[in-house]
């Protein structure tokens, strides 16, 4: 009878550990899906003197779950539509981006912007191109006017790049990389940041 009853003991304990280990795991996976990295985004253009510039704003973003620590070899093949269009004639035009959310459950590692301009005016046009900086270590941005030339930013900097467009149906491009420098499980929560885009077109170099 006493032996027994060590069993049914051993058998309850064997089960409340493993109960306990479960719990315990389960816990671990959902804190690790439910980390989110939050970049809320928009875009701005304006023009300033006699300028013609048509300017178009494409987004696309990659699946994946590893982290992005240098800058992504391959361009996107689909762009899409643009979501932004001004055209030679309108002044200034603001587009609010699709948010960048960076976790597991979402499971995009990168969301990547292009940019390009076209001037179809008689004279040289300059795009000057900003953009907040970020101060986490978690995330890198990437810019450069082609993608062959993206570059780190580096840590809380902000872009600050110019663009050089020809009289008369000169053009150019510029892209913008926003990538988890972590893999995706092992993000922390950070609280939801702007990431804003400002474009200045003038005659001034």
């Amino acid at each position: 009878m006493e032996k027994s009853s060590s069993i049914r003991r051993k058998i309850i304990i064997t089960a409340i550990s493993a109960l306990i280990c479960i719990l315990v795991i389960g816990v671990s996976v959902f804190a690790a899906l439910t980390q989110t990295v939050n970049i809320n985004n928009n875009i701005t253009i304006t023009t300033d003197g006699q300028t013609e510039v048509i300017v178009n704003v494409f987004e696309a973003s990659n699946t994946g779950e590893t982290a992005v620590d240098t800058a992504p070899v391959t361009e996107p093949s689909d762009w899409g539509s643009a979501v932004l269009t001004k055209d030679a004639t309108t002044a200034s035009a603001t587009q609010e981006l699709t948010a960048m959310d960076f976790s597991v459950s979402d499971g995009i590692n990168y969301y990547a912007y292009k940019i390009t301009f076209e001037n179809t005016g008689s004279t040289a046009a300059y795009a000057h191109i900003s953009a907040s900086a970020i101060d986490n270590t978690q995330l890198k941005i990437y810019a450069g006017t082609s993608w062959e030339s993206l570059a780190d930013v580096g840590n809380n900097n902000a872009i600050d790049s110019d663009v050089t467009l020809a009289a008369t149906d000169g053009t150019g491009e510029f892209y913008i990389v926003v990538a988890s420098a972590v893999a995706l499980e092992d993000l922390n929560d950070m609280a939801q940041t702007p990431f804003n885009v400002a474009i200045t077109i003038d005659q001034t170099a």
